[in-house]
C-alpha cells in the first residue's frame, strides 16, 4: 500500500512538471527569440531602431504601450495568423510602428472568441488607412484571416486612397495568388462548411492581394530589416496626410512660392531658408503652409515650435536636440541620455545627418546659435533643407552666408478683407450692411492678419453697435492679445533701445532718421547700433524711395499703436504723468493746471489760442522735457529758466511773431518752421547746435553764424526775393557735413568756398538765384574727398561750370558737362538735365561704362554725344533703371547689355527710331514708352515677352510703331506682366489678324486700351481673350471707334472698376450680372448700346458709381436707384 502512495505521487509530480513545461519553454524560447532579433536587427538602421525598440521585443516595453487602442482610432491595420508569426515578423513590425507612434491594430487568431467581436473589427478595418497583410503558410486556414482581408479589399476599393503593403512570410506568393500548395489544401477544408459565394470572395481577395508588390521573406532574410522598410513606406504614406493644422491660406499663394523657389528643391546642395517679420504676420503660417507642400520629397521631417520659449527652459538645448533626435529616428521619446549640447550635435552628425531630411524651426531668436545646437552646417547630407522662422533678421543672416532670406509684409487690402470675413461671418466677403465697418476695420489692421483674425472673432454674431463701438476702440487702443504678442520682440530690447523705439512710435514716423539721431547721441541711446537692432527685429524700417532723399522711418500701424499703448499704460488714469504725449487735450489740460509732469520726456501739440493762461510756471515741472514740437498762433512764455534738458525744439508761431526765450545750453537740434524776428540771436548763443533748420516763405535775412564747431545740418529754405540784397557767409560753418539751399535768393557768397568745408558729404543746391560768384564758390568742390551726394539745380541758364568733380561721389543730379566722369567710379545714381552728355572715347580703362557700381541713370533734355564706330558697350551693364525724357536727338545704342535692367522709360524722345535688342533684357519688369512719334521698331520685343519678368507694359503716343508682332509669339508663351497699357498707338492690320493676343497676358490685374486705330476702318476691332483674364481688376478702353462687341466678362469676377470711353459702336456688354465685386461702370460715349435691362443691373451690390452717356435712354434710372439704394447714376459732359 506504501508503494502504491509513493508511486501516486511521483505520478502527480511528474504530471505538475509536465504541466508547467509548456509555459517554461515558452518564456525560454521569447528570451531566445528576442535575442536573436535584437541582433538581426540591430544590423540595420540603427537611427530608427535604438531598441527601445527591438529590446521590447522579449517583453521590455511598457505594458501600456500594448493594450489596444480604442476602435476608430486607428491608422493601420495588421492581418496575420498569430501562430505563424506571432512572436517573428508580426511582433517586430508591431512595436516598430508603436515607437513612432502610429496607431497600430493587433489582434490575435486566438482571441476571436465568438461572433460578437466581428462588428468591432470591420469597425477598425473601416477607420484605418493603411493595411498590413501577412500571409503565412496557414494564414489561409483562419476564416477571420479571411474574412479580415475580404473587408479589407472591398473597403480599399471604394477609397482608393487606402494602402494594402504584403508580406509573404516564408510562403511563395504564387501560393497566395493563384491558392495552390497549403492555400489549396485549405480552401479544401473550407468547401466544407462555406458557400461558394464566401468562397469566391475570399479566393477573388488572395488573388488580388497576392498581386501586389510587397515583401517576401525567407528562412535566412532579416526580419527586423524587413519590418524596418514596411515601417518606413508606412510613413511616408502617412506623412502624406499628415500634414501640420493652418488657418485657411488666404493670400499665402505668393509667400509659398517664393519660399519653396528659394528652397530649390532641385538643386542637390544643403539649403537654409530663414522667412522674417513682425509678430503676428504669418511666418509660422507660411512655414507650415510649404512643410505641408514639401515633406513627402524628404526621408524624414521635423516641425519644432516654438524654438525662442524651448530654449529658455533649464536644458532648453537638450531638450531641442532630442527633440529634432526623435522627429528623425522615427523614435516615440529618444530614451539615450545627453549629458551636454556637445554629446547631442555627435548624436545629430552620427546618426541624423544622413537623412534627406527637412527641418522647420519656428520661432527663433539670439539665443539660437546653429552650430551650438546642430553643429557644422556641412555636416549634413546634400538634399536637406532647414526652413528657420524669426522676427529677428540679424539671427538669420548670420547662420551662413547662403542663407536665403525672405521677408513676409503686410496683407493687400483685399485678402485682408477675406481673412477678416472668414472670422467675422464665416465667408469671404462682408453682407453689404457691414460693408463700410468691415473695410475700415481691416484698414486700423493694416494688413497684420494676427489682427485680423482675433477681432474677426470677437465680432462673430456681434451686433452692429458693438462693431462700431470696437472700431472706435481699435483706432484709440489695440487688442490686448495683438499687443501681448508684439510686445515679446520689444521685451526683449535693451532699455536704450526701448526708448528709441516709444520715441519713433509716439513722434518720429516718416521721419529723417539722421535727424532723431542726433537727439539720441546725445540722451546716451547709441542709435546707431540700436536703430539697427530695430530693424534686424522688423520693428522698424528705413525707407527712401530715391537714393538721395532722407532715409525715412517707417513703422507698421500695429507696432506703432502697441508702442503708444505700452506709453498709456504708464499712467491710465493720468495722462501727464505718461513719458510722451501727443494728444493737444492733454497738453493744455496739463499746462493750464500745473500737472505734476516731471517723467515727460516728449510734446507734440499745437495750440492756436493766443497765450492766454500759459504762463512760464505752467512749464515749471518739465524737468525732462528733451523734445518740444508745438505749433502756435503766439508764444510769448519766457522758457528761458525752464526746459534745460531741452534737445530739440520745432516751433512753428504766426507770421511776424517774435522768437521765445528758451534755455539753450543743452540744444542740438533747432527747427524754424516759419518766419519769427530775432531768431538770429538765438541761433548765435545756442553753443551746442549740431542741426538748424530754417523755413518759411517770408524769411529774409540769412543768419550771421557764430564760431561754433558744433554745427553739422544747416537747412535754408524759401528765403524770399527781400533777402537778394543779402549776402551768405559760410566762413564759420567748416565742419558742415549737409547743407541744403532750397528756393533761395542770395547777392553772394562770402567767407569762403565750399570746397573749405572738408566734411561736407551732402550739397544740395536747388532753384538758388545768385546774383555773382557761384561759380567761384563751387570752384573747388572736387577737393571735398566725402562728398557723396551733389544736386545741383538752378535757374541761371548761363551759368557754367567745367570743375572736376570729387571721386567719392554716389549721387550725382547736375545740368553742366561732367568733365570727369569716366573717374566717378563709386557713382550708383546719375540724373542729366537740360545738357550735353560726352561720352569719351578712350581706351576700355577709361570709358564711362566702366562705372560698375551705377544704377539709375536718367537723361532729361539732354544731347548725348556719342564717339563713332566704336565696338565698346555705351551703357553700364550694372544699370536698373534708365529714364530717358525730352531727348530730342536721340539714337539708343544696344540694349542686349543691360541683363540687370528692371525698368526703361523713354518719353517725349521724338528722334528716337528704334529701339535694339529688347529680348537681352532678361530682368526687366516695367517698360513704358510714350510720345515717340518717329519709333517704329521695338526689335526683340516677342523675346522679352517670352521671357514671363515683363509686370506692366505702357505704350501710346507712338504713331509710327508697327512692330508689336503679337501674333509671331509661341502658342505656349504667357507673359506674366500684371499691367497692360496700350494708349494712342497705330496698330497695322496684320497685327490684328489674331487679334491683340490677350490670351498671352493671363495675369493681368489692370488693362488699358486706348485711341488704338487699325489699318482699314471698316474692319472690326475685337478683343479675343478678354474673357480668360481672371485676375483682371481694372478694365479702361477709350476712343476704339471700330469697336462692336466685347466678350463675355462673366468670367472676370475680381472686376472693380470698368471704364469704357468713346465706343460709339458698341452694341452690348455681355456677362456684367457675374461681376459681384464691381463699384464703378463708366459708360461714357458708349451712345449705342442697348437698353440694359434693370434686373440685370441689380445684382451689382457693391456697384456705387454708374456714368452713362447724357441724353441716353440706357437705363430707367429710378428703377435701377430703387433696386440699389446706394448707387450714384451720373453723366459726363
Amino acid at each position: 500500500m506504501g508503494c502504491f502512495y509513493v508511486e501516486m505521487d511521483y505520478m502527480k509530480w511528474a504530471v505538475t512538471v509536465i504541466g508547467l513545461l509548456p509555459p517554461l519553454l515558452i518564456i525560454l524560447y521569447k528570451l531566445w527569440l528576442g535575442r536573436r532579433i535584437s541582433n538581426r536587427a540591430n544590423n540595420v538602421d540603427n537611427a530608427s531602431r535604438t531598441l527601445d525598440s527591438i529590446a521590447s521585443a522579449s517583453g521590455s516595453a511598457d505594458s501600456d504601450t500594448l493594450l489596444p487602442l480604442p476602435f476608430g482610432e486607428y491608422e493601420v491595420f495588421l492581418n496575420f495568423r498569430g501562430p505563424d508569426t506571432r512572436y517573428q515578423i508580426t511582433d517586430i513590425l508591431f512595436r516598430f510602428l508603436v515607437n513612432l507612434k502610429i496607431r497600430t491594430f493587433k489582434d490575435d487568431d486566438e482571441l476571436r472568441k465568438g461572433e460578437g467581436i466581428w462588428p468591432n473589427l470591420v469597425e477598425a478595418i473601416e477607420q484605418s488607412k493603411i493595411y498590413v497583410t501577412i500571409f503565412s503558410e496557414n494564414y489561409a486556414y483562419s476564416k477571420w484571416c479571411l474574412k479580415e482581408l475580404a473587408v479589407i479589399v472591398e473597403r480599399q476599393e471604394r477609397n482608393q486612397g487606402c494602402i494594402i503593403l504584403p508580406i509573404f512570410y516564408m510562403v511563395d506568393p504564387r501560393d497566395v495568388r493563384h491558392q495552390s500548395g497549403p492555400y489549396l489544401r485549405a480552401f479544401r477544408q473550407h468547401e466544407n462548411f462555406f458557400d461558394e459565394e464566401t468562397i469566391r470572395i475570399w479566393k477573388a481577395a488572395l488573388n488580388k492581394v497576392g498581386a501586389l508588390k510587397g515583401w517576401h521573406v525567407k528562412s535566412n532574410d532579416e526580419q527586423g530589416a524587413i519590418a524596418d522598410l514596411v515601417t518606413g513606406l508606412v510613413w511616408s504614406h502617412l506623412s502624406k496626410n499628415n500634414v501640420l493644422e493652418t488657418d485657411k491660406l488666404i493670400g499665402m499663394d505668393d509667400h509659398i512660392e517664393v519660399v519653396k523657389e528659394r528652397l530649390a528643391l532641385d538643386s542637390s546642395c544643403m539649403t537654409i531658408v530663414g522667412i522674417h517679420g513682425i509678430g503676428g504676420i504669418g511666418k509660422t503660417t507660411i512655414a507650415k503652409a510649404v512643410y505641408n507642400k514639401v515633406s513627402p520629397q524628404f526621408d524624414r521631417c521635423s516641425f519644432v515650435e516654438d524654438v525662442r520659449e524651448m530654449l529658455q527652459q533649464r536644458d532648453g538645448i537638450i531638450i531641442l536636440q532630442k527633440h529634432i533626435i526623435s522627429d528623425i529616428l522615427r523614435v516615440k521619446n529618444f530614451a539615450e541620455s545627453i549629458a551636454n549640447n556637445s554629446a547631442g550635435i555627435r548624436i545629430i552628425k552620427d546618426r541624423v545627418s544622413r537623412f534627406k531630411f527637412l527641418i522647420v524651426l519656428d520661432d527663433v531668436d539670439e539665443k539660437f546659435r546653429f552650430d551650438k545646437i546642430l553643429g557644422n552646417i556641412k555636416n549634413f547630407v546634400s538634399g536637406s533643407r532647414f526652413i528657420i522662422t524669426s522676427r529677428n533678421v540679424k539671427v538669420l543672416s548670420t547662420l551662413t552666408d547662403d542663407c536665403k532670406l525672405y521677408k513676409v509684409l503686410e496683407m493687400n487690402h483685399s485678402h485682408a478683407l477675406q481673412l477678416f470675413c472668414n472670422h467675422s461671418f464665416k465667408q469671404d466677403s462682408p453682407p453689404s450692411s457691414y460693408e463700410t465697418l468691415s473695410n475700415d476695420i481691416v484698414s486700423v489692421a493694416a494688413g497684420l492678419p494676427l489682427t485680423l483674425k482675433v477681432v474677426g472673432s470677437l465680432l462673430f454674431q456681434e451686433e452692429k453697435v458693438i462693431w462700431e463701438d470696437k472700431l472706435r476702440q481699435l483706432k484709440e487702443i489695440p487688442e490686448e492679445e495683438v499687443v501681448e504678442r508684439l510686445k515679446i520682440s520689444y521685451d526683449t530690447l535693451n532699455e536704450e533701445a526701448k526708448q528709441i523705439f516709444l520715441d519713433i512710435a509716439c513722434f518720429f514716423i516718416g521721419e529723417d532718421k539722421d535727424l532723431p539721431s542726433y537727439m539720441w547721441s546725445d540722451c546716451d541711446f547709441f542709435p546707431i547700433s540700436n536703430i539697427n537692432i530695430l530693424r534686424q527685429r522688423s520693428m522698424i524700417e528705413i525707407a527712401s524711395h530715391d537714393s538721395h532723399k532722407p532715409q525715412l522711418l517707417r513703422m507698421h500701424d500695429q507696432l506703432r499703436d502697441m508702442g503708444r499703448e505700452i506709453v498709456r499704460q504708464e499712467s491710465i488714469r493720468h495722462p501727464w504723468q505718461r513719458s510722451r504725449i501727443w494728444s493737444k487735450k492733454t497738453t493744455l489740460d496739463m499746462l493750464r493746471n500745473k500737472k505734476e509732469t516731471n517723467r515727460v520726456e516728449g510734446i507734440r501739440t499745437s495750440y492756436e489760442g493766443d497765450g492766454e493762461g500759459l504762463e512760464k510756471e505752467c512749464f515749471m515741472n518739465l524737468s525732462e522735457l528733451r523734445y518740444f514740437d508745438i505749433i502756435a498762433t503766439v508764444l510769448s512764455v519766457d522758457f528761458s529758466s525752464y526746459l534745460l534738458n531741452l534737445r530739440w525744439l520745432r516751433l512753428k508761431i504766426g507770421y511776424g511773431g517774435f522768437m521765445p526765450k528758451f534755455c539753450v545750453e543743452n540744444l542740438g537740434i533747432l527747427e524754424l518752421l516759419s518766419p519769427v524776428k530775432d531768431f538770429y540771436v538765438f541761433v548765435k548763443m545756442a553753443s551746442k547746435l549740431k542741426v538748424l533748420k530754417l523755413s518759411g516763405e517770408f524769411l529774409i535775412e540769412y543768419p550771421q553764424f557764430p564760431h561754433s564747431r558744433s554745427l553739422e545740418v544747416l537747412y535754408l529754405e524759401n528765403f524770399g526775393p527781400q533777402s537778394s540784397h543779402e549776402d551768405l557767409d559760410i566762413g564759420n560753418l567748416l565742419n558742415l557735413k549737409v547743407l541744403l539751399l532750397r528756393y533761395c535768393e542770395v547777392r553772394s557768397i562770402t567767407g569762403g568756398t565750399i570746397g573749405m568745408m572738408k566734411g561736407l558729404r551732402e550739397l544740395n543746391i536747388t532753384d538758388l538765384r545768385f546774383q555773382k560768384n557761384l561759380r567761384e564758390a563751387l570752384a573747388d568742390i572736387g577737393e571735398l574727398q566725402f562728398l557723396e551726394i551733389l544736386i545741383v539745380e538752378l535757374r541761371n541758364e548761363n551759368l557754367m561750370l567745367d570743375t572736376k568733380l570729387p571721386p567719392s561721389l554716389k549721387v550725382l543730379v547736375t545740368p553742366f558737362p561732367i568733365a570727369n566722369l569716366p573717374e566717378l567710379l563709386e557713382l550708383e545714381k546719375l540724373t542729366v538735365n537740360e545738357c550735353e552728355l560726352k561720352i569719351p572715347l578712350a581706351d576700355s580703362s577709361n570709358m564711362w561704362w566702366k562705372i560698375s557700381k551705377l544704377k539709375h541713370l536718367k537723361l532729361y533734355r539732354t544731347k548725348i554725344t556719342i564717339p563713332i564706330n566704336t565696338s565698346l558697350p555705351l551703357l553700364p551693364s550694372s544699370l536698373t533703371t534708365l529714364h530717358i525724357d525730352s531727348c530730342s536727338e536721340l539714337e539708343l545704342p544696344s540694349m542686349g547689355s543691360l541683363s540687370k535692367l528692371l525698368n526703361l522709360y523713354i518719353s517725349n524722345c521724338h528722334g528716337l527710331t528704334e529701339i535694339q535688342d529688347l529680348g537681352g533684357l532678361e530682368s526687366l519688369q516695367m517698360l513704358d514708352i510714350h510720345d515717340a512719334k518717329s519709333l517704329s521698331g521695338l526689335f526683340g520685343f516677342e523675346t522679352l515677352l517670352s521671357l514671363n519678368k515683363l509686370e506692366i507694359l505702357k505704350i501710346g503716343g507712338c504713331p509710327r510703331l508697327t512692330s508689336l508682332l503679337f501674333h509671331d509669339l509661341d502658342d505656349g508663351c504667357q507673359s506674366q506682366a500684371a499691367e497692360l497699357d496700350i494708349r494712342g498707338t497705330v496698330l497695322m492690320l496684320q497685327i490684328f489678324c489674331r487679334m491683340i493676343k490677350l490670351l498671352m497676358f493671363p495675369s493681368l490685374t489692370q488693362l488699358t486700351l486706348t485711341g488704338m486705330e487699325i489699318g482699314n476702318a471698316d474692319r472690326e476691332l475685337s478683343l479675343d481673350g478678354l474673357e480668360s483674364m481672371e485676375e483682371l481688376v481694372e478694365l479702361h478702353l477709350g476712343d476704339l471707334t471700330t469697336l462692336r462687341s466685347l466678350p463675355s466678362l462673366s468670367k472676370l469676377g475680381k472686376l472693380k472698376r470698368i471704364t469704357i470711353d468713346n465706343a460709339p459702336k458698341l452694341r452690348k456688354i455681355e456677362g456684367v450680372t457675374g461681376l459681384k465685386y464691381l463699384e464703378e461702370l463708366d459708360l461714357t460715349g458708349c451712345t449705342s448700346l442697348e437698353r440694359w435691362p434693370v434686373d440685370e443691373l441689380s445684382c451689382l451690390e457693391k456697384l456705387k458709381i454708374l456714368y452713362i452717356a447724357p441724353g441716353t435712354s440706357l437705363i430707367d434710372r429710378s428703377a435701377l436707384r430703387r433696386k440699389l439704394l446706394k448707387v450714384s447714376i451720373r453723366s459726363r459732359f
